[in-house]
């Protein structure tokens, strides 16, 4: 059974990486609607299932914690959080691992119409394309914004690249598959990856945990 595994993990963990009460709630809340909507229930492709999306949506967080720290603040912050929960809604064994980022933003377009505007709604959709292709500069088509707000969605497209990235350090077999520190986009997510492993083995405690006790039931 699907859950979300964040208020598993260890509390002063959490704190001392800079994650407070109100943001683990949010990524709680966020998990539990990919659960509800069932996006990744019947995902058989390996290292992609909701797991993954948890992690990717705690990197996006802790990213924006160091930006804050270093005097960035970003507008609009919603359009990444949702664009990590759907960014890899669109993959299966029929879709390729190109196309799979237009299929998810498909998807997420269907699903998010009555949640947000319309603008809204095409930034998640871009930042969904972008994950997936190997050019990092968002195309932003026909689609109508500021060049304030082409500015914002194209750093928040570089943090949901980069908080995939860092989760690619649960891939132990195959090491031609693991994050490149060098390739990260962004300045604090080059700061953390040192740390992504501890966060990984505190979210596979977290799991542990969680199945011990339901074996006990």
């Amino acid at each position: 059974m699907e859950k979300s595994y964040i208020k598993n993990m260890d509390i002063h963990y959490l704190s001392s990486i800079g994650f407070s009460e109100e943001q683990i709630q949010f990524i709680f809340k966020l998990v539990n609607r990919g659960i509800q909507e069932k996006l990744y229930v019947n995902s058989h492709v390996p290292y992609h299932n909701l797991k993954h999306i948890e992690r990717v949506l705690c990197y996006c967080m802790w990213i924006l914690n160091q930006k804050k720290n270093n005097g960035e603040i970003l507008e609009n912050q919603n359009i990444l959080f949702y664009s990590a929960l759907y960014h890899d809604c669109g993959r299966s064994l029929l879709v390729s691992n190109k196309m799979h980022g237009i299929v998810g933003a498909q998807i997420a377009k269907e699903k998010l119409k009555d949640t947000f505007d319309v603008k809204k709604v095409k930034g998640i959709c871009l930042l969904i394309e972008t994950h997936a292709s190997k050019v990092d500069e968002v195309d932003f088509k026909n689609f109508t914004f500021s060049k304030v707000e082409k500015e914002n969605i194209q750093i928040l497209s570089n943090v949901l690249k980069d908080a995939d990235a860092l989760d690619r350090n649960r891939i132990k077999l195959f090491k031609f598959a693991q994050c490149n520190p060098n390739f990260l986009k962004t300045k604090e997510a080059k700061e953390i990856y040192l740390q992504s492993d501890t966060f990984y083995l505190k979210y596979q405690d977290a799991t542990h945990q969680v199945r011990l006790l339901e074996n006990k039931k």
